[in-house]
Parts: structure tokens; sequence; C-alpha cells
């Protein structure tokens, strides 16, 4: 998942997958894909494959594998190989214990994937460390959440120690405590504010419609919409003095549904860990990988830069909650901020109730050693290229469903791959597996990793895929792609026959859970498994790279509708024209036909030449590419024009997001940031010419000059 929270069971803490942003250290030089969640809902994947291997290149591309004597496709030699037993026994083993990053559990486990991948014969195994800076609870000095009389007398005191263990396993003492790591330390007293999701379409509503200064208030959030880093910075930004984040049951635990252990709905006083962190890596080296001896900033700098919040923010369950949300007393909510507690939900404690929140934050920073493990098999016909996948190890405590659903599959595909290796097979381009360590604090070990290797990584990559709540329920697939992958995707779940889980970063997700509730018989578990090799399959041993031009130009054409029909009269009322980007959009769709078709034709060509099979590879490469800015998007680490995370929610992904964010800055101006008219000018002219690179990639002369 990760710094950033995935689906729960009945409500998305996102609307929905967070397509690109787990996985954006990436998106600069390749295309992406992240699923999750459980079941293929097969009727829904509808379209027939158009990718092929022709006959001459099946055994030096690795599309078939010798077993008994014969010839088969590995696409449908793997169906009887991805065991469920084995992926029960893969997460049984690795959620006896907690394995938070950083802690000795967590090293222990990528140490014995480095052992299991070197037994299964990868050609290289490397187990790389990284010294990063995370943030853990202070169990000598526990965080505290109290209400207090005016007096200054305790009358309620929140659960901030531990959950209370409810199935055997969950009373260890090495489970962290409720914490969000990096946190501002230190104490706030003071009234409270609901502040629903916090969200900023929340703050502008109570700051402009309802005309309320936030400074000094402690507010109140439910988790949901959009990543919690988010709500602590858009409380800080608008004066509140604390944050208090719980987990609503109406998102949770709804009415009629049985809670853990009795069922997969949240008790009431499981709670939701989680990081803070606005940056993706170690907070201190900032673009540059943590390797000995380079610069660190100071922590205080990051935190004046934004990058983590410096006022204090404390997790809770609904169960604790509810003693707060009965403090607030006057301006009753609107319809869509009523959750599921027994109270009247209201937004403002007023004067007359003379109690006060009080909070207590006492986490601190450290140095610690994090470690990623990296299998890479080598291809055959083009050993440069890669295609990776990846799932991070590390949990805030058991981590059953996140993440380790998805390292338990990795494991059992390990294995897979090992036995291919004992018959001979090799793939046409390099297969790479990764276990991630110090995703859950900000995507730190992937990123590092990338960050010390970008210079070989991006020009060579053709994919990554990634995995990390393999299974979360049991009724639908969830994935985010790039457009490129949108056929590869359907194509490999075709291939699949099969029949969100609440209790998300608490000590309830672990194997109880997950064996009684989630995936029982392990079978949902197989079927990702299944979509997830066969993907790297299609991707490692078809010669054309199986991409698809046209769906980019139909996901730019929705893009653009929904960009002109949210900010369309906004631009006019300013005289900036759309015009110059619906014109460079039409070149790009016409474009992407005839490139399609060129793509066909080679990809049906028996006799194909190396040469021609690397010029239309590379245009397919080079096409994502073409929409990077080597700078970045203005103030910020993402460098696609096209796809980033918001700049107000990192869960969701932005329109034109450099666009998208200086018209919200144009629009909502500060004191200290005028409104600024010609960024928005800029930002557009940005779209506008990346997409014209993009077209000059497909259009660019080549193949008819072959000799």
């Amino acid at each position: 998942m990760s710094s950033k929270e995935k689906t729960p069971l009945f409500k998305s803490e996102s609307s929905g997958l967070r397509p690109y942003t787990k996985v954006y250290f990436l998106y600069a030089t390749l295309a992406v894909v992240t699923v999750s969640a459980v079941a293929f809902s097969v009727g829904l994947l509808v379209g027939k494959s158009v990718f092929t291997t022709n006959s001459s290149s099946q055994s030096a591309w690795g599309a078939n594998v010798v077993d008994g004597g014969t010839s088969v496709p590995v696409l449908s030699w793997i169906d009887d190989q991805l065991l469920t037993t084995n992926i029960r026994n893969n997460l049984q083993s690795l959620t006896v214990l907690p394995h938070i990053a950083g802690s000795p559990q967590n090293m222990k486990l990528a140490q014995d994937i480095y052992t299991q991948w070197v037994n299964y014969g990868f050609d290289d195994v490397q187990l790389v460390n990284y010294s990063v800076l995370l943030s853990y609870p202070n169990t000598s000095n526990p965080n505290v959440l109290l209400l207090k009389n005016a007096t200054g007398d305790t009358i309620y005191s929140a659960h901030t120690a531990q959950e209370t263990p409810l199935t055997p396993g969950e009373n260890d003492s090495t489970v962290a405590m409720p914490f969000n790591a990096y946190s501002g330390s230190g104490s706030a007293t003071g009234r409270l504010v609901y502040v629903n999701y916090a969200t900023i379409d929340d703050f502008l509503y109570l700051n402009t419609n309802l005309s309320l200064n936030l400074t000094g208030r402690i507010c109140i959030a439910r988790y949901g919409a959009i990543y919690r880093g988010d709500k602590a910075h858009l409380a800080q930004t608008y004066g509140c003095s604390a944050l208090i984040i719980y987990s609503d049951p109406k998102d949770y635990a709804p009415s009629g549904t049985l809670v853990y252990p009795n069922g997969p709905s949240l008790p009431p006083y499981g709670l939701q860990r989680g990081s803070l962190l606005e940056r993706e890596g170690d907070p201190l080296t900032n673009l540059v990988p943590s390797l000995d001896g380079v610069f660190r900033e100071s922590y205080s700098s990051v935190m004046a830069s934004g990058g983590v919040p410096s006022i204090p923010v404390q997790p809770i369950g609904y169960g604790d909650a509810i003693y707060f949300m009965s403090q607030l007393d006057n301006i009753t909510a609107p319809n869509d901020w009523i959750g599921g507690l027994n109270v009247s939900y209201r937004i403002w404690q007023s004067e007359n109730n003379t109690n006060q929140a009080f909070i207590q934050v006492n986490n601190y920073q450290e140095q610690r050693t994090i470690y990623d493990v990296i299998g890479t098999i080598y291809g055959q016909v083009e050993p440069d290229q890669m295609v990776i996948l990846g799932n991070h190890r590390d949990a805030w405590v058991f981590g059953a469903v996140d993440p380790n659903s998805g390292t338990a599959v990795l494991q059992e595909m390990a294995r897979a791959f090992g036995t291919l290796r004992t018959k001979g097979w090799r793939p046409g381009r390099s297969i790479v597996l990764c276990s991630w360590d110090a995703e859950e604090y900000g995507l730190i070990g992937s990123t590092e990793w990338v960050e010390e290797r970008q210079k070989v990584i991006g020009p060579n990559t053709v994919a990554y895929l990634n995995v990390d709540t393999a299974v979360a329920g049991s009724t639908f697939l969830s994935a985010g792609a790039n457009p490129l992958l949108y056929k590869v995707i359907f194509s490999a779940a075709k291939l699949v026959n099969t029949t969100s889980y609440a209790v998300y970063h608490s000590v309830h997700d672990n194997f109880y859970w997950m064996s009684n509730f989630g995936d029982p018989s392990f079978t949902h578990h197989q079927a990702m498994g299944l979509m997830w090799f066969k993907t790297a399959i299609l991707l490692a041993t078809t010669p054309v790279l199986p991409y698809d031009p046209r769906d980019y130009a139909i996901s730019l054409q929705n893009i653009f509708a929904s960009f002109v029909q949210q900010y369309g009269a906004v631009l006019q009322n300013q005289n900036i024209s759309v015009e110059y980007i619906a014109d460079e959009l039409e070149q790009f769709v016409t474009a992407s036909v005839t490139f399609w078709n060129q793509l066909q034709t080679a990809a049906s060509n028996t006799s194909i030449s190396e040469r021609a099979l690397r010029i239309l590879n590379n245009k397919l490469m080079n096409l994502e590419r073409a929409f990077i800015i080597p700078e970045g998007l203005p103030g910020r680490q993402f460098k696609h024009v096209i796809f980033a995370p918001s700049s107000v929610n990192s869960y969701a992904s932005a329109i034109f997001p450099g666009l998208s964010d200086a018209i919200f800055s144009a629009l909502h101006p500060t004191p200290s940031v005028p409104p600024d008219w010609d960024e928005v000018r800029r930002q557009s002219d940005a779209v506008r010419v990346h997409i014209r690179y993009a077209t000059q990639v497909m259009t660019q002369p080549g193949l008819e000059y072959l000799i």
C-alpha cells in the first residue's frame, strides 16, 4: 500500500485504488500497473487479445517451456503450478510476528526471502540496504489523548496504548503502539472542531461558507477520501493546533455487519496506523539515494518545507471517537458529513462547553537500516530490458492483507519461476522480483533503490507491476494502470478462471482475519498470482511489446473532456484558450491509429528483423517518456504532465496535474500568494507541447529506411 492507505472492505479510503501514486517513483521512465483486491469478475473483462508470438521465436523469447518432453505455452503451464496450500503457508509464516520497517523481524524476513530466491535458482539475488529516517511511538512515554473538564480533571482517556487483543497472537509486546509516523511531537489543549474527511473542500466549507476561524482548535476528522498526510497538512495550514483521526463505523463497521473477531468489520477500539510523510523516500535525502556519506537535511528543515507536519496527530478508534464527537454542540453538519456514530453530528464546540481535549504525542525519529531484496532472471534476447514485479514486505503490525497477501503470492510466483528455470526456460526480457522495505512510511525502500539506479532503470525498464494487497475481500478486482497496459491486463485476466477491508493497518489485520474472512480457501490469492504472473510473461516473452497507443489516445480524450467540463468556463473568463491542446490531441489520436497498424503488421510478421523490432519497441517505451518534465512539476517531486497525484489529495490522480494545481492556486489566493494566471498559461503550454512530443515519437520515420 504504504504510506498511503488501501481500500477498506466497505468504503474506499480513496474512492478507489490509488492507481499511480503507489509507484510514482518509477513513472518517469516506464509503464506502470498496480493491482489490488481479490476476485476477478471475468465477465467484465471483454475484448479480444491482440498479442501474438510468432512461431519461429517462441523458443528464443520464452513463450514456451519444455515439460515432460513436450513444448507447452508458459501461459497455460502456470495454471496448475501456483498452489493455494503454499500461499497459505507463506502467509502464515510471514505474519507470525509484527514486522514494522527497521525491526529485527522485518530484517529476518528479508534474509529468508533472499535465501529462498537463491535456492530457486535466480541468476542474481541482492540484499540491498539503506540507512533512512523512520518514526516510532515512544513505548516508555506513550501518546495520550484526554478529555478534561474546566478544572483540568480527566473525564475520559482514549485507548492510545494498544488495541485490545481479540484473537490468539495479537497480544505481542512488539506490536507498535497506535501512532501516525512523522507526526509533530508535543502537546495541545483546546476545543474541538469536526472537519469531516479533512479534504480541501471540507476546510473551504468551514473557512469560507461558515466563516469559522480554526486557529488553536483541535480538529477531529474521519479516515477516508484522501491520504492522511494531506489531512494533517491541511489541518496545519488552516491553523488547527492538533489533529485526531478516527475510523468512522459508517466506513469501517456499517450497521448490520459483524465486527472482528466475529466478522470482518473493525471493532470499536481497532484503529489505523499510518504515515504522514508528504515526500516519497527517505525524508532527509530528497531525490538522492540514502548512501553512506550523502548530505542529509535536518529534520527541522524537512518540517519547515512541509515534508512532515509540525502539529501533533493521533489515530483512535470509533469507540473512543464518540466521546470527543459528543462534545460538539453547535452548527449541524451537512448530510454528507454524517457518519455512523450514535451522536448528533455537529461541527463546532461552543464556548458554553468548558471541556477541552488534550493531546500529547511523544513519537521519535531514528535512523534505521532497511533491506530490499532484488532477484533477477536474465532474458536471452533482450537481457538489458526489464519487467519488474514489486511488493512491499514491511507492515505496521502483522499485515496479513497489507502487504503480505501480496508477498505470499510473490513467493509462490518466485517458486514457479524457479521451477521453470530447472526446465531450461529463460524469458526473452529479464524478469526482476522486488521485495521492498519501509513502503508504509512513504515508499522509502523502492524510492531509494530507483534513485540509486535511475540511469540504468530509466532506459531499460518496460513495465513495473505492483501488487500490495492481493486479497482484501472476495468480490472484485481493482487495477490501475498506465493506458499502454490496459490490454495487457485485460488479456492476462481473461486467462484466469476464478469464482477492502476494514481492519486496515490495525493489529487485527492478521492471519486469523484472512483465513476466516478474507480468503479462507486462498483461491483468490491464487487467482491474483496467476494474473500477476501472466501479465509478466506477456511483457517478457512477446517480441513486440503488447502496448496499445490507441488506449492512450482514448484516455487523453477522456481526461481532456473532464478538464474542459471542470475548468473550461474558468479559463474562458481569463481569456485562456484550450484549443491549442485540443489541436495537439487530435494529431495524437491520428498518430496512435497509424502507429497501432504498424505494430499489428510487425506482430504478425514471422520474419521481422531485430532492428525493426527494436525501433518499434523503443517508440512504445519513449511514448510514455515523452510526457516527462525533467525538472518536475512546480514545487513537487512528480514529473508527468498527464498523471500525478493531486497536490491536495495524494490518493487521487489530478487532471493535467501541473495545470490543475496552477488553476487551484489562482482560484484560492492567499495574502502571500496572489493569483497567477500567467502560471496557468505556462502549465497549459507544458501540456500542449508534451502531447506534441508524444505524437512526434509515434510518427518518427525509420522503418521504411531499413535495408
